[in-house]
């Protein structure tokens, strides 16, 4: 079985075993910095023990980005932590940076942070929210002036209809201009009950 797991084409491999495979083409080759990304996935418990023992004998330095945490623990003397916009070197293992932090674990702090994004969106959403609100407000108050100034105006133009009616309205176009602010108060009163509805 060993002898035809060795005789097999790549391109028939499993992705853990393309995986196995490509680690031990990398740790064969003289490198003194060794960056790796996840390199646990796909890989079982062997492979990783397997894995681990060959870093710990690497010479070289290693960047690794991993979510492992007994995977990094006793390959790693510094952690750098990308938090709140920002980069953190802390010196010392996961376990040591954890304790800092007073958490038990990576999930704890990956939950942590989810928690920092969603009170952030929530925080965000409640500013975007206040703005529309105050662009709403803003609306209904221009709206108002609108209203205000018409309702004045026709109430002046009905004044001058009760006192001199027969003058009033022999000026030229005079029921056109009349009809025309009734109907505008009439859309901004539209306008103004829809604004209110919405806030």
């Amino acid at each position: 079985a060993a002898r035809e797991a060795v005789d097999k084409k790549v391109h028939v491999l499993s992705g853990g075993e393309r995986n196995r495979l490509a680690l031990c083409k990398l740790l064969l080759q003289p490198f003194n910095v060794l960056i790796m990304d996840e390199p646990t996935n796909h890989l079982d418990i062997q492979s990783k023990n397997v894995l681990k023992e060959a870093l710990l004998r690497f010479q070289g330095t290693l960047i690794l980005v991993s979510h492992d945490r007994d995977f990094t623990q006793g390959l790693c003397q510094k952690v750098v932590a990308f938090r709140d916009g920002g980069v953190q070197l802390f010196l010392g293992d996961i376990n040591a940076y954890l304790e800092h932090l007073k958490l038990d674990s990576l999930k704890e702090l990956e939950r942590q942070k989810k928690n920092t994004k969603a009170d952030k969106k929530e925080s965000n959403n409640e500013y975007l929210q206040h703005k529309i609100d105050r662009q709403e407000t803003q609306k209904i108050e221009k709206i108002e002036r609108k209203i205000s100034q018409l309702e004045k105006e026709i109430k002046e133009i009905d004044f001058e209809l009760e006192i001199n009616y027969e003058e009033t309205i022999s000026q030229p176009y005079f029921f056109d201009h009349y009809n025309a602010k009734k109907k505008k108060l009439e859309v901004l009163m539209q306008e103004w009950e829809a604004l209110q509805r919405e806030l």
